[in-house]
C-alpha cells in the first residue's frame, strides 16, 4: 500500500490525458544510480552556498554580510524555487529528457563561470543562473522515475532520488568547505562543475524519453491547473508545514559555523561536525516501509516532532560538541522522514494533477531553504535562533495534520 501511494504521488498528470501509451520501462538500475548521482551534484549547487560564505566575504571585503549572504545563498534558491513552477509544467508538455539535457548544459556553464565572477553583483547573477537551470532537474527526474522505471523498481527509485536531494544538504557542506580550506572557494566551482559536465554524457546515452500519451491542450493549460491547485486551502496548510522543513535545515547549518568558530573548534573539526548528521539521511528510504504502519500522515508528523526536538536538544547542550553532534542527528533524522512523506501527500491532494504538485512541493520546499540563511543572520544567538526553529516546526505538524483533515473531505 505504501508503495502504490508513493508511485502515484509522483505520476504525470494522467486523469489530464487519455489512456498512457504501451512502453517499456527505460529506468533501470543503470539509469537510477545515473540520476541519483546528477541530483546529488545539480542539489550540492544549493548548499555549497552555506560554509562559503564566510571565504566569498573576505574577498569582497567592501560587501555587507547580507549582500553576500543574498548574493550567494538566497539569490540561488530563490531562482531554484522559482523555477520549479516553471520547469515542471514545460517537461510535461515537450519531454523529459530535453529538459534535464538543457538544464544540466545551462548549469554547467554558469557553474564555471562562477569560479571567474569578477565581482559580487556578477557573482549573484550568476548563481541566480544556476539555481533555474538547476531547477530544471528534480521535478522533471523524479516524473520520469515514475513513467520509466519498472513497477517493482520505482518506489525505490524514488526513495533514492529523495535520499539524493537530502544527502546532497551535508555532502554539499563538506565538500565545499574541504576544497576551500585546501585551495579557495572558487575551485569549489571549478570541481563540481566538472562533475556536472561528466553527467551529460550519461544522461545523452543512456536516459531514454518514455513513451507517453499525447498531452491534451496548451502549456498554458498546465499552468492553469498549477494556479488552481495552489489555492485550495488543503494544499495551503500543506504549504505552510512544507516550508519551515528546509528553512530550518539552512538556517541551522548556516549559524552552525560562526557558533562552533566561537567555541573554537579547529576548522577541520567543524567539517566533520556538519558529516555527523549525514547517516540521518538515508532514513527516507524507511519512509515508505514505516507508512504501511502508520500512515503517510503519521510519518510526517513524526518527522517533524522528531526535528523540534533535535533542535530543542541542540539549545539546551550547545556548548557541548557532543550535544551539538547527538541534537543535530536526531534533527537530520526528522527532516529525512518528513521530505517523503510531504512529497507523498502533495501528490495525493494534488491528483490528478499530480505533476503540477511535485512543481508545487519544490517551489515551497526550497522557497524555504532561500529564507533560510537571512534568517540565521537576524537571529540575535544561536541558541535563540534554534528554540524559534522548533517551535516552527512543532506548528508545521499541526498545519501537516489540518491539511490531511481537510484533504479527506470532496473539494
Amino acid at each position: 500500500m505504501a508503495e502504490r501511494a508513493l508511485n502515484t504521488a509522483v505520476a504525470g498528470d494522467a486523469g489530464d490525458r487519455a489512456a498512457p501509451l504501451p512502453q517499456t520501462h527505460a529506468a533501470a538500475g543503470g539509469v537510477v544510480a545515473l540520476l541519483v548521482t546528477t541530483a546529488l551534484f545539480v542539489l550540492t549547487q544549493l548548499y555549497l552556498a552555506i560554509p562559503l560564505l564566510a571565504h566569498v566575504g573576505r574577498d569582497f571585503g567592501s560587501a555587507t554580510p547580507g549582500a553576500v549572504t543574498f548574493a550567494l545563498a538566497t539569490g540561488f534558491s530563490l531562482a531554484y524555487a522559482s523555477g520549479f513552477l516553471i520547469w515542471g509544467p514545460i517537461s510535461d508538455q515537450y519531454g523529459r529528457r530535453p529538459v534535464m539535457l538543457v538544464g544540466l548544459v545551462a548549469l554547467s556553464i554558469a557553474t564555471f563561470a562562477c569560479a571567474f565572477a569578477p565581482s559580487l553583483s556578477w557573482l549573484a547573477g550568476l548563481r541566480a543562473v544556476q539555481g533555474l537551470a538547476a531547477s530544471s532537474f528534480a521535478p522533471v527526474a523524479l516524473a520520469y522515475l515514475a513513467e520509466a522505471a519498472p513497477p517493482r523498481l520505482r518506489a525505490t527509485a524514488i526513495g533514492a532520488m529523495s535520499t539524493s536531494f537530502l544527502v546532497a544538504g551535508i555532502f554539499g557542506q563538506a565538500i565545499a568547505a574541504w576544497v576551500a580550506l585546501r585551495w579557495d572557494w572558487p575551485w569549489v566551482f571549478v570541481a563540481t562543475g566538472g562533475c556536472l559536465v561528466a553527467m551529460i554524457p550519461g544522461i545523452a546515452a543512456m536516459v531514454q524519453e518514455p513513451a507517453r500519451a499525447a498531452v491534451d491542450g496548451h502549456l498554458g493549460h498546465r499552468f492553469a491547473a498549477l494556479c488552481r491547485l495552489a489555492v485550495r486551502p488543503a494544499v495551503l496548510l500543506l504549504s505552510c508545514a512544507h516550508i519551515t522543513l528546509l528553512l530550518s535545515f539552512v538556517a541551522m547549518y548556516t549559524a552552525l559555523g560562526p557558533h562552533l568558530d566561537s567555541l573554537g573548534l579547529d576548522p577541520g573539526k567543524v567539517i566533520l561536525l556538519r558529516l555527523a548528521g549525514m547517516p540521518a539521511m538515508f532514513v527516507a528510504l524507511l519512509a515508505g516501509p514505516l507508512a504501511a504502519r502508520i500512515g503517510m500522515q503519521g510519518v510526517a508528523g513524526a518527522g517533524y516532532v522528531l526535528a523540534a526536538v533535535g533542535l530543542a536538544l541542540e539549545a539546551v547542550l550547545s556548548q557541548s560538541l557532543a550535544g551539538i553532534a547527538v541534537g543535530s542527528l536526531i534533527f537530520v533524522t526528522g527532516v529525512a522522514l518528513a521530505v517523503p512523506a510531504m512529497i507523498t501527500q502533495y501528490g495525493a491532494l494534488a491528483a490528478p494533477h499530480r505533476a503540477g504538485g511535485m512543481a508545487l512541493n519544490g517551489f515551497v520546499l526550497f522557497a524555504g531553504a532561500s529564507i533560510g540563511p537571512l534568517i540565521a543572520a537576524r537571529m540575535p544567538g544561536f541558541v535563540t535562533l534554534l528554540a524559534g526553529l522548533a517551535a516552527a516546526l512543532l506548528l508545521a505538524a499541526a498545519c501537516a495534520a489540518g491539511s490531511a483533515s481537510l484533504g479527506r473531505r470532496k473539494p
